[in-house]
């Protein structure tokens, strides 16, 4: 999906009647299409798996990263850019409220389940970085486990949205 549709959903959901974002009035749209979209950042992912082409290397079975450095900046960079990229989307709002201010974490937090779940990605760059420690089967748990409670913020925060009176 995307940060700018999860947005713009948003918009959308608060420019309706309320109670009638999921049915009548724009996006017309179930409330789980909003998680969906926030949960697969879909521009940053894409950038991440474009700029791993050039950060790493694969050599049969075996992905080695060559460039900690560049993917160490990279996230950080990814993590904000999918932030911004949440609030151009809200740019033709009337007023952020106080949700907006937890939806943009969203994105991001997704971000950095989908590149803890994968191997050799920006994350285990800043692993590398800080020298830290993390079993596999820890590391995919928490971000299996993170993907879900995020899926369930995303949905519970469209509901809201779609509750909200229009705004004059």
């Amino acid at each position: 999906m995307s940060t700018l549709a999860y947005a713009a959903m948003t918009r959308k959901r608060e420019e309706a009647q309320p109670g009638k974002s999921t049915t009548s009035d724009a996006p017309g749209l179930k409330t789980y299409v909003d998680a969906l979209a926030a949960l697969v950042p879909a521009e940053v992912l894409t950038a991440h798996a474009a700029i791993l082409t050039f950060t790493t290397t694969t050599l049969k079975d075996t992905v080695t990263i060559n460039d900690v450095g560049t993917l160490f900046y990279v996230f950080w960079a990814l993590i904000a850019l999918s932030m911004v990229l949440y609030a151009a989307g809200r740019v033709m709002a009337s007023a952020w409220d106080e949700w907006d201010w937890l939806r943009i974490l969203i994105p991001p937090l997704a971000f950095v389940a989908w590149t803890m779940l994968q191997k050799a990605t920006a994350f285990d760059a800043v692993v590398l970085h800080w020298s830290i420690g993390w079993p596999e089967a820890g590391r995919s748990a928490t971000a299996i486990i993170g993907a879900i409670a995020l899926g369930v913020l995303a949905s519970t925060l469209a509901y809201k949205a779609d509750q909200k009176p229009k705004q004059p």
